[in-house]
């Protein structure tokens, strides 16, 4: 009977030896982190904290600035994007993470004009591959749209155009376009838009909304961005492919100064078959 006793103590014995050494052994620390930027434009990052198992963290915000809060802000003065570090750790437990921060904008009022060479029942998808999310939407978009279309492009028997607006990186291109006046801008539109070879429907649509806005200041930066940009960053798709897309977003800027800029070179549209054109703003 002393034996068995002695044998379930031991027993006992070893079970809390085994289970202290495990709950002793490190868990796996693993780093994460979201950040955030502030759509405003203003610099400001906010990070939220995902790692797991680690009681320390030492941020490198990619400027030369560092951080050991749990979840810290960062106001940047550089132009993004910047590559930040984080490295959680638990004593001499640790794990490291790297990822670009690009700040993010807002694109105004995209009309997306479609013209089918027949009426045509289709489903049109918006989509963000680095990231981002529609904010406002006519008609609804839901899921997606899901629209009749005549031939003079029509929609649903109502609109002239779906319209969106949303947020996404900036991932713009800022090197090149041209500086008008701000007394000049609606010719200088109402003939950029012609050499794109908008119509003049659609034109008037940009002119008619946009030129009352811009009067802040004395001249405007304007930078052109056509599919080979926008594209990355936001995605059309359709369930029947048109034969050609034609995006163009004007970036503004407004500046009390004269600046020279290099100009781009316009491609013009061409509308022919069943094609889409799209046109929108982005102002920093």
């Amino acid at each position: 009977m002393k034996r068995k006793l002695f044998i379930l103590l031991l027993f006992s014995i070893l079970i809390s030896c085994y289970k202290e050494k495990v709950e002793e052994l490190p868990q796996e620390v693993k780093a994460c982190f979201i950040s955030h930027p502030n759509t405003l434009n203003d610099g400001k990052v906010q990070f939220s904290n995902c790692s797991e198992n680690a009681k320390n963290y030492l941020w490198n915000f990619g400027d030369g600035s560092t951080s050991t809060e749990f979840e810290p802000s960062h106001l940047y003065s550089g132009a993004f994007p910047f590559t930040v570090t984080l490295i959680a750790y638990d004593g001499s437990t640790s794990d490291t993470i790297k990822k670009r921060v690009l700040d993010e904008i807002m694109v105004y009022k995209p009309n997306i004009y479609i013209y089918p060479l027949s009426r045509t029942r289709l489903s049109v998808q918006l989509s963000f591959p680095m990231g981002g999310e529609i904010v406002e939407s006519i008609p609804e978009y839901h899921d997606g749209w899901l629209v009749n279309i005549d031939i003079n492009g029509i929609i649903n028997n109502q609109f002239d155009y779906l319209f969106y607006e949303s947020k996404q990186p900036n991932i713009f291109q800022y090197e090149k376009g041209w500086c008008v006046r701000q007394d000049n801008l609606k010719s200088f539109f109402e003939n950029n838009m012609a050499l794109y070879n908008f119509s003049a429907s659609e034109i008037y649509d940009f002119v008619s909304y946009w030129i009352p806005l811009l009067t802040e200041d004395k001249y405007f930066l304007i930078y052109p961005q056509t599919n080979n940009i926008i594209d990355k960053i936001i995605k059309l798709d359709f369930s029947v492919q048109p034969d050609k897309i034609h995006r163009l977003f004007y970036g503004i800027v407004a500046t009390p100064e004269y600046s020279k800029l290099d100009e781009p070179v316009i491609q013009p549209f061409n509308r022919s078959g069943f094609y889409v054109v799209e046109w929108g703003v982005f102002r920093k």
